[in-house]
Formats: C-alpha cells, sequence, structure tokens
C-alpha cells in the first residue's frame, strides 16, 4: 500500500489523477478526491492545477490525517484502490467481456447447453455452467462466443476474469478479482470491504435483482471459483476449465475436438481455400496430426499445410496437439526468436517486454523487441493490452524444456540470475525515485540513485505494474538461494 501519510506520496498519486482528466476515468478519479478532501479538511476544495497545487493539497490531506485515525484509512483505501482502476459510475453497466475470434466454427452442442440453462425457469438453483476441456481446445472461444451473441440476454452487463496467473502459483486470488468486479460495478475505492468473505457478500448483494453474466476463464479449483459465485437468478456464470472441478456444483459441458469437417472448414476459413486446396494430397495428415484442436489448426495455417504434413511424415509423432502445433511453430523461428523463446520460459513471468527479454538473453532491446513481436506472431506468446506477452501454460512447458534440453543447465541459470538482476535494478530506481527522502539500506540504492523518472507519480506507477514480475524474482532469488536480492527486492517494494 502506498504510504498515506507521506506527502511525496500523495502528490505523486494525485499527479497521476491529473494526468488523466481528459478521460471519464480522470473525471471520477477527481470526483473521488473531491470527496476525499471533504471529508479529510472538513470543506469543498478546488481540483487543484499544477504541481505546486497538488503538493498543497497533498500536505493538507496528510495533516487531516495524521490527526484522526478514521481519515487516514480513508485517504489510505482512497490511494491503494486506485491501482484498481478507475470504478465504473453509479448504475455502471460493465462490458468486460473480450471480443470473439473471427473464425469460430461448430461447437453446436456446448452452445445449445448454454442457451438452456441460460433460458430455463428460475426454480431456485443458480445457473451455473462450467465448460472444461484439454489445453488449446477452445472453452475460453466457446465462452466468450456465446456471450458476445447472447448479449441481449443480460442488459446489466458482463463481468470477465481470467483466473490464470503467471507468476507464483499460476492462480488469480478471488479476493482480487472481487476487489476488481466491486468498483467496475460502482463501489468506491474507500467504500471496498477488505476481506474476502465481506466482498463475496458485497458482490451477491450488488448481484440480486440483476440480469448479468460473468464469465470465470481458466480456473483451477472450486475454492478459486467458489466466492465468485452467486445464487441470483438473473445472473449466469460460466466456468471454464481444463477439467472438470470437484466441488463444484455447476452443468458440467465437455467441449470436444472439432469434429473432421468442422476442422477442416476451420482450416479452409484460415488459410484460404486456395491454399487447401492445394495441399489436398497432404490434408489428411495435417487433420490427424492436429486432432480436431483448434489451437493446432490455427499454427497448421499459419506455419503452411504443406509444412506440417512434412513433419508428420518425418517421424515427429506427438500424443498432444498442442504440444505439435507448438513445436511446428518453433521449429520455424529465427535464432533470436527461438532464443528468447526459450531463455524467457524459464520462470512464469507474468509479464515480459523487450527490455526484460534482452536483459534474460544478451539481446540488444531492439533485436529481443523483433524476437517477441515473431513470437506473437506466431501464436506462441499472448500479447497483453499492455503490448506486454506471456506465455500459454502449455507453450511454456515447451519452451522450458526445450532450454534445458539444448542450452544446458548452466545457461539456464545464468539467463535466470540475469532476468533477477534486471528487475531489482528496475525497482530500485524507482523505488529510490518514489520516495527519495526516506532511508535506503540496500546497496544498489547508492549505485543506481533514483532513476530518470520525470515524478513520483510516474515511478510509482512503474512499480505497480511490474509488481507481479518483482514478486516472481522474490521467488526466483529465494529458490537460488540469493538472499541479498531477496532483501533488496523487498525493499524496492516499499513505495507500494
Amino acid at each position: 500500500m502506498i504510504d498515506p501519510l507521506s506527502v511525496t506520496a500523495v502528490t505523486g498519486v494525485l499527479g497521476a489523477v491529473g494526468s488523466a482528466m481528459a478521460g471519464e476515468a480522470g473525471k471520477w478519479a477527481w470526483e473521488a478526491v473531491g470527496n476525499l478532501a471533504q471529508r479529510v479538511t472538513g470543506r469543498q476544495v478546488a481540483a487543484p492545477v499544477g504541481a505546486e497545487e497538488c503538493e498543497e493539497l497533498a500536505r493538507r490531506l496528510v495533516e487531516g490525517a495524521r490527526n484522526d485515525p478514521e481519515r487516514a484509512r480513508a485517504l489510505a483505501a482512497w490511494m491503494s484502490g486506485l491501482a484498481d482502476g478507475a470504478p465504473g459510475p453509479a448504475g455502471a453497466v460493465p462490458r468486460l467481456l473480450p471480443a470473439s475470434t473471427r473464425y469460430f466454427t461448430d461447437r453446436r452442442g456446448p452452445l445449445a447447453a448454454l442457451d438452456k440453462e441460460a433460458g430455463r425457469k428460475a426454480d431456485g438453483r443458480p445457473r451455473q455452467v462450467l465448460l472444461h476441456g484439454p489445453d488449446g481446445i477452445g472453452t475460453s472461444a466457446v465462452a466468450i462466443h456465446w456471450g458476445g451473441r447472447e448479449a441481449h440476454r443480460f442488459p446489466d452487463g458482463q463481468l470477465y476474469a481470467d483466473l490464470r496467473a503467471a507468476g507464483p502459483g499460476g492462480v488469480v486470488d478471488p479476493a482480487t478479482v472481487l476487489r476488481r468486479f466491486l468498483r467496475r460495478l460502482g463501489v468506491p475505492a474507500e467504500h471496498l470491504p477488505a476481506g474476502l468473505e465481506r466482498r463475496a457478500e458485497r458482490f451477491a448483494e450488488l448481484l440480486a435483482g440483476r440480469r448479468l453474466l460473468v464469465v470465470l476463464d481458466h480456473a483451477h479449483s472450486a475454492a478459486q471459483v467458489r466466492p465468485l459465485l452467486t445464487a441470483a437468478p438473473g445472473v449466469l456464470t460460466v466456468v471454464t476449465a481444463r477439467r472438470p472441478l470437484a466441488g463444484l456444483d455447476a452443468l458440467n459441458v465437455a467441449v470436444g475436438p472439432l469434429a473432421e469437417k468442422d476442422a477442416r472448414r476451420l482450416l479452409t476459413d484460415l488459410a484460404g481455400k486456395h491454399a487447401v486446396t492445394a495441399a489436398k494430397a497432404a490434408l489428411p495428415g495435417v487433420l490427424e496430426r492436429c486432432a480436431g484442436s483448434p489451437f493446432a489448426l490455427r499454427a497448421a495455417a499459419s506455419s503452411g499445410l504443406g509444412d506440417t504434413a512434412q513433419r508428420a511424415l518425418a517421424g515427429q509423432t506427438f500424443t498432444d496437439p498442442v504440444e505439435a502445433a507448438t513445436a511446428d511453430r518453433y521449429a520455424r523461428l529465427t535464432p533470436n526468436a527461438a532464443l528468447v523463446y526459450r531463455r524467457c520460459a524459464l520462470r512464469p513471468w507474468p509479464a515480459i517486454d523487450p527490455r526484460a527479454a534482452a536483459a534474460t538473453t544478451g539481446l540488444s532491446e531492439a533485436a529481443a523487441a523483433e524476437a517477441l513481436d515473431e513470437l506473437a506472431a506466431a501464436g506462441l506468446l499472448e500479447t497483453g493490452l499492455d503490448g506486454r506477452h506471456r506465455y500459454r501454460p502449455a507453450v511454456r512447458r515447451h519452451a522450458e524444456a526445450a532450454a534445458v534440453r539444448e542450452d544446458g543447465l548452466a545457461a539456464c541459470a545464468t539467463a535466470v540470475h540475469r532476468a533477477v538482476e534486471h528487475y531489482l535494478r528496475l525497482a530500485v530506481g524507482a523505488d529510490h525515485a518514489a520516495l527519495p527522502q526516506r532511508w535506503h539500506l540496500g546497496p544498489l540504492y547508492a549505485e543506481i540513485g533514483p532513476d530518470s523518472y520525470p515524478d513520483e507519480a510516474a515511478a510509482l506507477a512503474v512499480l505497480g505494474a511490474e509488481l507481479p514480475n518483482l514478486v516472481e524474482a522474490v521467488a526466483a532469488a529465494e529458490e537460488f538461494a540469493e538472499p541479498g536480492r531477496v532483501c533488496q527486492l523487498v525493499e524496492a517494494l516499499w513505495a507500494l
């Protein structure tokens, strides 16, 4: 949590809010500032203009908080709540569902099951569906496509959360998901319940009487999902997972491989009728290798149907079509892209950017950026809204195994050490810039000093964006028995 009794920290947050004033998020945030200032100072305060007025307002907020524990809690809640994104306005209708894929094929059975569950008469049973199937089979695509197609059923909105995390543990905490959902349903930061149980209760209260879709993607267990469920008759919850989840009382719908005619149609949509016709002789081998997996079919369409068939004839046999497709794509990479692919997979980094990839591999930042673009274009990395990348779990397993096999354990260990050092230096520079007045204990603070950030808010923003990677760096340093790096990384998180 950002220190609510630090004038520098409060000034930095106010500056960050001010930079977003042009958008709706900034307007909502400034409305929260005004309400907060009135509660803490006891009178209305005009929105500050410029750095001096931000600092003056911050000083008044801090002085009021120091004299009253309740005001201090309100200030702390407002500041930490900004990290969750702007809240929706009163009566907000959230539309968080991602866009569906362009070429969606078949899935009549799962779609019909969703139609039936959504349309059945309310009888006291919660409307909950679990779509399950192996990695790459398209459970997420089914949920998202159906939700987009049936948006008219849910006039009060659609909530979506990806429950898969790339960092330590590999799962997202349900309290974090509830915090985001409550914010998007219009709950101000200062009114967010503190614990998981109270957040779940508030979530259930808000959904009562609403007609709303909740999609919980890549669930790990029933325990992770249970706090996010509701008995509200107008709410349909769709959960996707790789397997049935024991203990989850939901309609279980298996999503299996595409039938051959549907797989052929998807290949035609993706590669084009001319390419499929030209590869007519090889097509049976391609379809057999892909085994009805949409992920594998997309890989075959992008890498060349003839090449895919040739690899099958060359004796490259795999029991898993996702593994086969990943191996096909990997074999076509340039040397730099293959190096980045292997070395960045040695830890489950939540988000990979060119600077981190360059530090991990020893490539220049420009070469690393080009390699990441190649990997994304090949479908071996997923790209987030912020432009950073991450692996699918099955793809990362392949890349990690390839790194150990081709590079050796010593090179792999060196790559992890380089990545941890990169995140440590980034965090130290940002932390020093965010809170320059405090005592600094780690030796790197004297060496690096405050990095070149325009203000405290920019440094805090970098720390916030990199927090999941920094937590993973702490885990990696501890695993490699480097207590000095562990301590310095933890100290560098002080501003947050």
